[in-house]
């Protein structure tokens, strides 16, 4: 998904408003975070407080090609941030510092088949598993996600669908089509050190993988 694709294209906003949904989607990444405003997670992500703005999806910015577009709501007591084109939200600085002295959940998912849920805390993350494949799973924290999103899986619901409704019920609001599509906190990040927000300093803590497992990046590499 492109938030920027308005700009010299004929598209109906109302209509994909109406027919599309999170889960149709195939590359991005949302972060939910405990006790913590938009504004306070933009910058987290390391974004700048001159550049904020608060606009619907249909006057986003661009992501740019070395960088990304940021956009950050509340939902009750939670602040999210999700990004669709050359997301930074899973990685561990990143991870790391949403979670100091509170918890988040992050959902990533890519065009190459890779869906990954983790549940951090303090630094620390204590859940973290591909939803649908129960020998990827990680730890375990108090609220259970792998046991309840393996679950929905096998009952039928995609793996990204699953994780969503687990996310909600933590949360106690659904991200919904009209929130992502209404004004929200848009900023864009020109440029990143990857490799700093890959490899901070200090680390974020994993629990110990799996028997047979392949560590933090789960199956198939990004």
């Amino acid at each position: 998904m492109n938030a920027g694709a308005g700009e010299g294209i004929n598209i109906d906003w109302n209509k994909m408003a109406s027919t599309w949904t999170l889960d149709m989607s195939q590359n991005f990444c949302l972060t939910v975070s405990l006790r913590r405003s938009a504004e306070e997670v933009a910058g987290i992500y390391g974004a700048d407080a001159d550049r904020f703005s608060w606009v619907p999806l249909r006057e986003a910015p661009e992501a740019p090609r070395s960088g990304t577009l940021l956009r950050a709501g509340v939902l009750g007591e939670w602040a999210f941030c999700i990004e669709f084109e050359n997301p930074i939200g899973f990685t561990y600085a990143i991870m790391r510092d949403l979670s100091a002295q509170t918890e988040c959940l992050v959902l990533l998912t890519t065009e190459k088949g890779l869906t990954m849920f983790s549940s951090v805390v303090d630094g620390e993350v204590v859940e973290r598993f591909e939803p649908g494949y129960p020998p990827s799973t990680q730890g375990r924290s108090p609220h259970g996600y792998a046991d309840e999103i393996h679950g929905l899986v096998a009952d039928g619901l995609g793996p990204v669908a699953a994780s969503l409704r687990s996310i909600a019920r933590r949360v106690g609001h659904s991200l919904t089509t009209e929130i992502l599509h209404g004004p929200l906190l848009s900023v864009v990040i020109d440029d990143f050190d990857r490799q700093a927000l890959d490899h901070p300093d200090p680390p974020l803590l994993f629990p110990a993988p799996p028997p047979g497992g392949s560590g933090p990046l789960g199956r198939r590499l990004l």
